[in-house]
């Protein structure tokens, strides 16, 4: 009797253990399934990022070139209005000389010519001058209106080039939360992934000690650990803050105005280094520093979409944002996570 009932008891609890981690198996396959779900979505976010920082580059190249030819606009319209200027001052000085007085300008036709078609040459000669000068003013006047109108046009697409710039950060805000919302989402899942097979590991274990069989497993965990001029270095930190406060310039690369990837061009253009002038080309350039730990003064710190120049100390002087300006900043102090630390010099 006593017999029965220990082997009651014994095949109530293996069949108990059975039941309780065939419950386990499916929830951990339901984790998995929602895991793959999370993990999909997370797919499709980075691939948008990824199109968005594409977006986001080629508009800062864009916003560089426009940059360029307004100040390329700026130059000639200066020399044309220069120009203009001299051609209008030369065109007074002969009208005085020549329509001013013109009792006296026709006096000396008539006394200056010896016949009727002398004179009659001397006349048209002075209407043609003038016909010339007012043709050449007209003329300049025209090209520097055609110049003005071209810097305004351009000045337009710079703007509508900035409304989109700020319109493709929102959406990159906004991305960068979502897809760290799923990546914390993904991480609980492993959590909870992680406890049930835990739990189940421990009722096949029960079971395996009622059935009288030895279970064994192993796991192996690998771990990879994965000539330079500090005096050019300290060159680029120090004309780096020389220029704290200069404003913000969507695709600008002089101390007139600069953004993320023209001011760190600018830096290392002057000591005859030659970076990408985009973000994300800079972020692939160079020598890659491991870490943080490992960077040095003159280090170009990346992110994604943005990069600014490493002084130390935990520290970068970078173009802030559109209404912004050179400053000095904390290495993690901006919101984004750093990509990827480049050695230039």
């Amino acid at each position: 009797m006593r017999k029965r009932i220990f082997k009651s008891i014994a095949a109530v609890m293996l069949i108990t253990t059975i039941s309780a981690t065939t419950v386990l198996a499916d929830d951990i396959n339901t984790l998995k399934n929602q895991k793959d779900q999370q993990q999909k979505e997370l797919d499709s976010l980075e691939d948008d990022l990824a199109y968005l920082l594409s977006q986001m580059d080629d508009l800062e190249l864009k916003m560089a070139k426009i940059s360029q030819d307004i100040d390329d606009a700026n130059v000639k319209l200066a020399d044309a209005e220069e120009v203009q200027q001299a051609q209008y001052d030369d065109m007074k000085l002969r009208i005085k000389y020549m329509y001013e007085d013109q009792s006296v300008s026709i006096a000396e036709v008539f006394l200056t010519s010896t016949d009727m078609s002398s004179m009659l040459n001397k006349a048209v000669y002075m209407q043609e001058v003038y016909d010339y000068d007012r043709n050449k003013l007209d003329e300049m006047a025209n090209t520097a209106a055609e110049i003005k109108s071209l810097k305004e046009d351009l000045e337009n697409d710079q703007q509508e080039l900035a409304a989109s710039q700020e319109e493709l950060t929102q959406k990159q805000a906004l991305l960068y939360a979502t897809i760290d919302d799923t990546k914390s989402s993904i991480s609980d899942i492993d959590d909870k992934i992680e406890a049930a097979t835990k739990k189940a590991a421990e009722e096949a274990a029960r079971r395996e000690a009622a059935q009288r069989q030895l279970a064994q497993s192993s796991s192996v965990t690998y771990k990879t650990t994965a000539n330079q001029d500090s005096s050019v270095a300290n060159g680029i930190v120090s004309l780096a803050y020389s220029l704290i406060g200069t404003p913000y310039v969507s695709g600008g690369y002089s101390p007139s105005g600069f953004d993320c990837s023209g001011f760190t061009s600018y830096l290392f253009a002057q000591y005859g280094i030659g970076v990408s002038r985009s973000s994300s080309g800079q972020a692939y350039g160079g020598m890659a520093v491991s870490s943080i730990s490992e960077a040095l003064p003159g280090d170009i710190i990346c992110y994604p979409g943005h990069v600014g120049v490493y002084v130390g100390g935990g520290q970068m002087i970078h173009a802030n944002v559109p209404g912004g300006s050179v400053r000095l900043v904390g290495v993690n102090s901006i919101g984004l996570r750093v990509t990827g630390i480049r050695r230039y010099w």
